[in-house]
């Protein structure tokens, strides 16, 4: 009887045991500062939060520029491996919208940098496809803070 008890016991504190999360080093969770390159058009800087629920926001821009932010979803893939979508507006410098676009991105993460590519489609603000293409992140994180964003 004492060793079924034990064995039982054994049992319960095995799998009473949780699973090791993945160290945040290891997931994109934080606040990114990268540099995106789509088609054609030059590089331009982005941030990118990553928060713990599942959650990418991105922001651009600066006074006088166009700018834009949007959100959508992250998940790992694997080691060191997650994919993004995400869809942001583009606001002109005179606050005319001037479009949308969405990204669907895989990206591989080394600790503090992250490199990305995939698609990216551009529509007008009625939703007419503009154009689409290839594109891609470098970005390096700024904070391992999960973020809040909207």
């Amino acid at each position: 009887m004492t060793r079924t008890l034990m064995l039982l016991l054994g049992v319960l504190a095995a799998t009473a045991v949780p699973a090791q999360a993945t160290p945040i080093e290891f997931l994109p969770i934080g606040t990114w500062q990268g540099q995106v390159t789509a088609g054609e058009d030059p590089p331009h800087e982005a941030t990118f939060q990553f928060t713990e629920a599942g959650k990418v926001c991105l922001t651009f821009g600066h006074p006088g520029d166009a700018t834009g932010s949007g959100t959508g979803t992250w998940q790992e893939t694997g080691p060191n491996q997650f994919t993004y979508a995400l869809t942001h507006d583009v606001i002109l410098p005179d606050g005319t919208l001037a479009a949308y676009v969405t990204v669907h991105h895989s990206a591989g993460q080394d600790r503090d940098r992250f490199t990305s590519s995939g698609r990216t489609d551009v529509t007008d603000p009625d939703g007419q496809p503009v154009k689409s293409g290839p594109s891609s992140v470098i970005a390096t994180r700024t904070s391992r803070t999960n973020p809040t964003c909207p």
